[in-house]
């Protein structure tokens, strides 16, 4: 069966409130703790904090999202789009910071750990666009309709402990930081910064330049284009793969019906799936400015 999931941004923002990890108590910790292990990743994205805001919903899509993790098609898929996001990203021709960064007097292992941090989102986003992905290919009514096993993935990589991020809050931010935030909010067309950025922001004016050599490159008919070719990949690749537990897309729409907010979570869900595509592509090229 042919299904068209076109990249699409919800015409009307929902509103995005979230529970902050340091806040989360009970089962939502419990939840925000599990998604973390099985992405392997030292933080809970914006997305995933924002789904587990409806918890039937949440947990159903957990049912297919938890098993996949452990699976070798899952590491394959975020493999294949860390590729295709460098790709992409290098095909959109991203300037070279570094001399720029050494003449601020930026030494060497303070761009490695600039690289570190970025190394972190560039494999740790891969998951959540996954369920991004998948949520909203079952709450339009489609089906993963491959229901061969999952093949066991037995390599196991822990992100080290050490991998601590330092995020830059808005309200931690100095003027100048605040307007790349309002820079990054408006061009992106988003209510909030994302966690990427706010953790690239520990190093302040690496970023404000980062940000300011990015911008005509965002604004440019040929990012848009990148994008959509990341998202038509995506997508194709998401339809493929397995479903041996056969969840439908009955038993997700029912799930979001029950936290009594069905249209509520399909803007929630399209925004974020539409986003993702366009942040890999833009931590993608963001690592190329510093390589």
């Amino acid at each position: 069966m042919n299904y068209s999931f076109p990249r699409k941004k919800p015409s009307a923002l929902p509103k995005i409130i979230v529970t902050p990890e340091y806040l989360a108590k009970g089962s939502l910790k419990k939840s925000y703790i599990n998604t973390k292990l099985a992405f392997n990743v030292p933080w809970m994205g914006v997305v995933a904090m924002a789904f587990a805001k409806y918890p039937f919903f949440y947990n159903v899509l957990w049912q297919y999202m938890h098993p996949l993790t452990k699976s070798i098609e899952f590491d394959k898929l975020c493999k294949k789009l860390v590729i295709i996001s460098k790709k992409k990203a290098l095909e959109l021709k991203p300037k070279s910071l570094l001399k720029n960064l050494k003449a601020m007097n930026y030494n060497n292992y303070e761009i490695k750990k600039i690289n570190e941090v970025n190394q972190i989102f560039t494999t740790g986003n891969m998951p959540y666009l996954i369920m991004a992905t998948i949520a909203r290919i079952l709450l339009e009514e489609g089906e993963l309709i491959n229901t061969n096993s999952f093949k066991k993935n037995k390599s196991t990589s822990m992100i080290a402990a050490d991998n601590y991020m330092l995020l830059i809050e808005q309200h931690h931010a100095n003027k100048s930081l605040k307007e790349i935030y309002k820079s990054i909010k408006s061009n992106l067309g988003l209510p909030f910064v994302n966690t990427d950025y706010r953790a690239f922001a520990r190093w302040p004016s690496y970023f404000e330049m980062s940000w300011k050599s990015f911008l005509p490159t965002l604004l440019s008919k040929k990012y848009e284009e990148k994008v959509l070719e990341i998202h038509n990949f995506l997508i194709k690749e998401a339809l493929l793969l397995p479903n041996p537990n056969k969840i439908k897309s009955i038993q997700i729409i029912n799930a979001a019906n029950k936290d009594k907010k069905l249209n509520e979570i399909k803007k929630v869900v399209n925004l974020f799936q539409w986003l993702l595509p366009g942040l890999i592509t833009n931590v993608a090229f963001m690592r190329a400015q510093i390589k």
